[in-house]
This record gives C-alpha cells, sequence and structure tokens, in this order.
C-alpha cells in the first residue's frame, strides 16, 4: 500500500504536472478567435442591448440580477461609450490572439463576457457562457511565450513545460458543462426529454430549420435521437479525458454539435464555442504531430 505521503500528493501530481505551453496557445488563440467572431456577431446589436437607450432598462435588470450586478455597463451606458467598450473588446481580443499583453488582455476579455451577460441577459444563449467560463480559464492559465507574435519576431523557441492546472480545470469545465445539462433535464418538470418526444417538439418549433409535417413520420426514429444525445452527452467528456479515445470524443462531439447546427437557426456559433473546449484536451504528442506534419508540408 502506498504511503500516506503519496496520497497527500495526489493533489499536487493531478493538477500542477509539467504540460506543452503548445496546448495553452492553441487554447489562447482558438478561444480568441470565437470570441472576436461573437463580438461581430453582437456587434450590429449593441446599442440594443447594452445602452441605456436600448430595449432592457439597466435599473431593471440590475435589481433582478443574482446575486449581484456585475457590469462596466453600470459606467458605460450611452452610446458612444458602449461602442468604444466593444472597440477595446476587439483590440483586447486580437492582443490575445497574439500573445501581446496576454494577462492584462485576457482580464479585459473576462470583463466584457461578465459585463454583457449580466446587461442583456435575455440576449445570450449557450455558447456566452462557455465563453464566459473559459474567459475565467484563460486568465488563470500559464500564459506562456509560445505561439506569440513577440516571441515570433525573435525567432525560434523551445516550447516549455509549464503547469498543467489551467487544463486541468478547462477538462473539468467540460464535464461539469455536459453533465450539467444531463441532469438538469432529469429534474426538469417538463417530461419531453425523459419521454424522448424532445427532438420531434423542437423540430416542429419555429428553431428548427426546416418544420414540417415530416416530423410526425419520423417520430419513432427520434425518439431514439432524443436519447443518443443524452448518451452523447454523458459519454463526451469521458472519451475526450482518456488519452486514447480522446479523438473519438472529439468526433462524436463535433457530429453531436454539428447536427444541432445543421437542424437549427443560427448555432454555428456553439458550435465553434464547444470546439475551443476541446482544444484543451488536445496532448503534447499531438502538437508535436502537427509540427512535424507541417513541417513535411513546407519541405515538400
Amino acid at each position: 500500500m502506498p504511503p500516506i505521503s503519496q496520497w497527500l500528493r495526489w493533489p499536487e501530481r493531478m493538477f500542477f504536472r509539467p504540460e506543452d505551453e503548445r496546448i495553452y496557445a492553441a487554447v489562447r488563440i482558438a478561444f480568441a478567435t470565437v470570441a472576436l467572431l461573437n463580438l461581430i456577431f453582437l456587434w450590429p446589436d449593441r446599442q440594443v442591448f447594452f445602452s441605456d437607450a436600448g430595449m432592457m432598462d439597466r435599473a431593471v435588470v440590475s435589481r433582478e440580477a443574482s446575486p449581484i450586478y456585475l457590469s462596466i455597463f453600470a459606467l458605460a451606458g450611452s452610446e458612444t461609450a458602449v461602442t468604444c467598450c466593444l472597440l477595446v473588446t476587439a483590440l483586447s481580443l486580437v492582443l490575445l490572439m497574439a500573445g501581446i499583453g496576454t494577462r492584462l488582455a485576457a482580464f479585459w476579455v473576462l470583463v466584457w463576457h461578465v459585463s454583457y451577460m449580466a446587461r442583456a441577459p435575455l440576449s445570450t444563449t449557450g455558447w456566452d457562457s462557455v465563453l464566459r467560463s473559459f474567459a475565467f480559464l484563460v486568465l488563470v492559465s500559464p500564459a506562456g511565450s509560445c505561439w506569440t507574435l513577440p516571441a515570433m519576431l525573435r525567432g525560434k523557441i523551445i516550447p516549455a513545460l509549464v503547469s498543467g492546472h489551467g487544463l486541468i480545470l478547462m477538462r473539468l469545465q467540460v464535464l461539469v458543462i455536459y453533465w450539467q445539462a444531463v441532469l438538469s433535464r432529469l429534474g426538469n418538470p417538463d417530461p419531453y426529454w425523459r419521454n424522448g418526444e424532445f427532438m420531434s417538439y423542437f423540430l416542429l418549433s419555429h428553431h428548427a430549420r426546416w418544420p414540417g409535417a415530416w416530423v410526425h413520420e419520423y417520430a419513432g426514429l427520434l425518439t431514439g435521437v432524443t436519447y443518443a444525445v443524452q448518451l452523447a452527452e454523458v459519454a463526451i467528456p469521458v472519451l475526450l479525458w482518456v488519452r486514447k479515445t480522446r479523438w473519438w470524443g472529439a468526433l462524436l462531439g463535433f457530429a453531436l454539435h454539428a447536427g444541432i447546427s445543421l437542424f437549427a437557426h443560427d448555432l454555428g456559433l456553439f458550435l465553434l464555442s464547444m470546439m475551443v473546449t476541446y482544444v484543451a484536451f488536445l496532448r503534447a504528442e499531438d502538437v508535436e504531430g502537427m509540427r512535424r506534419w507541417l513541417g513535411r508540408r513546407q519541405a515538400g
């Protein structure tokens, strides 16, 4: 039986074991890219959502916030201030992508996600929560210097090994996202996920891309799909976490979210946001394999 000292060191070995900093760099770049796309998506409606002249009264939103209202838009309520806030966020995302002032840029990006979700809760969707959680995780993760513009300008550098706590937290967050979704349905008074009718009702609703009478002809199949979606959501984080099955987990997750995006309106950003979370499951050998593949392509 292992001595007690080894058991006491288990959290340290799990959360702070060395990881290739290039994995963090890949997460940072992927996250900043998708968050910038989300910002572009919100840009046309910025005054409607975030300014004091918009459709949501700030006093009401502040009063209903739980447990506390935290938003930069409590100070920036004019149309000009809202526009400036989004422009600063866009610049911060570009800097985060380039690895310039990474920590400060990541902090502002977190402030942005917390702020706009608090200011306009009725306009937010599932991918906003995913991006907000990863904004925090990117902030508390090792920044590193790999795959940054300053490092590229200096020339080739050797990737370092850094603490893996950020990747562990990201992987745990992915598990929480999927399993919380499944568990919340079990306690929901709405029976449609439990009795298998959810997909039929969804495809008949205005959210579906092709609603119509054809749905009734495939009711039995759609019942199976409803249960299969929930099984997939349970399995995906487990498959991703296990080294030997992580690519199967990524393939299953992509198929699930691509199917959702195909049959529903305006959920492309949800697909991209979830694919960002999968980057945290990369291993050093994956990054090294991609580096060698790119080297062969350039040499050829």
